[in-house]
């Protein structure tokens, strides 16, 4: 029972730990798609490509080791891999970092150091349909650290208890890459989730210090809470993302807002998300809204390929892309009307995993 007790732990929400064996394991997740993309706009500021992305495509080595008394050691490292060529083709690097950690866990749950996704952005993920491709709800977030991977992270989780589990998170010196290392400022983030057979309810929360985002800057407080239900083959998902003081600007409040569904046909899921950003408080015609279709089919255990659109509408002072967590560059600003650009996108893909 105790041996059940830990898995459930790891399984909760240091997802890609989850099937740590005995032993270096490699594993793996590619993910590439062609895209054509459009910014919609005329003359000099038109953009339209058509793009091969490696849409985070990663590989990964994880294990454990039994250490007595109920107690087990584990590691993962996992590296971004740039499938395309892009990267290495323009002098840059083939591997970037990703999760990698080292945990100690036992029956009375897990300890996590290393560089990991907050328990914040771990809310968000769950309940997104469009993950790391068009139509992915982070496209609208504008704020750095809203669904970020810190580095210098220590985690405590809890043992799952009937489909309750919580995570609470502490980064380290979270202004270090951006000033000396003496600076200390850090950040605190949690959530609590109970996941139980068709239901889903996560509540997460993140407070960054004064000074993360420079001198005389605020301390960026935001909190989600999120929840899918499913009924038989059909799904409905959505969260709602309060922010407050963004990236640490005085009065730099807004709301994010989605919502989802999907439905289940033998192989196929059909898939539709809708999301939207309000303006921030303190800056008028900043908001921004976003829907997605997709079709995916599922060929095997680990590989599927899919098929999808996606729209996203500025208002008069917003820059966002239906394509932001994609990697591409395409400048958004104002076309010949006055009004800011929108944008969409049509895309093809397959994602393998190993």
């Amino acid at each position: 029972m105790k041996k059940l007790i830990a898995a459930a732990v790891a399984a909760a929400v240091i997802a890609p730990a989850s099937v740590m064996a005995s032993g270096p394991v490699l594993y793996g997740k590619l993910q590439m798609s062609l895209n054509v993309l459009d910014n919609n706009g005329s003359g000099a500021s038109e953009y339209s490509e058509t793009s091969l992305n490696s849409n985070h495509s990663r590989i990964g080595v994880k294990g454990s080791e039994d250490l007595g008394n109920g107690m087990k050691i584990g590691y993962l490292i996992e590296w971004s891999v740039d499938m395309d060529g892009d990267e290495s083709s323009a002098g840059g690097s083939d591997l970037g970092e990703r999760n990698r950690a080292i945990t100690l866990s036992g029956d009375w749950g897990t300890m996590l150091v290393g560089k990991w996704d907050t328990p914040f952005k771990t809310v968000g993920r769950k309940v997104e349909l469009f993950a790391e491709r068009l139509g992915d709800q982070r496209n609208m977030n504008t704020f750095a650290t809203l669904d970020q991977r810190a580095d210098n992270v220590i985690a405590y989780v809890t043992p799952n208890m009937n489909g309750f589990s919580a995570t609470v998170a502490y980064v380290v010196d979270v202004a270090s890459a951006n000033g000396a290392d003496d600076s200390d400022q850090s950040a605190v983030s949690f959530n609590t989730i109970y996941n139980n057979g068709p239901m889903l309810v996560a509540l997460g929360y993140a407070n960054y210090d004064d000074g993360v985002f420079g001198a005389n800057m605020e301390n960026q407080k935001t909190w989600r809470l999120a929840g899918s239900y499913s009924f038989g083959d059909f799904k409905i998902l959505g969260s709602y993302t309060d922010i407050t003081d963004g990236n640490g600007v005085n009065n730099q409040d807004s709301e994010i807002w989605t919502l989802g569904a999907s439905y289940k046909m033998g192989n196929n899921t059909i898939k539709f998300q809708y999301g939207d950003r309000d303006e921030y408080d303190n800056t008028n015609e900043t908001g921004a809204n976003q829907w997605a279709i997709g079709l995916d089919h599922t060929m095997s255990k680990r590989t599927t390929v899919y098929v999808e659109y996606a729209d996203l509408s500025n208002d008069d002072a917003s820059t966002s892309r239906s394509w932001n967590t994609m990697g591409n560059g395409a400048t958004v600003g104002q076309n010949n009307s006055g009004d800011n650009q929108d944008t969409d996108g049509f895309g093809v893909g397959i994602i393998h995993k190993f």
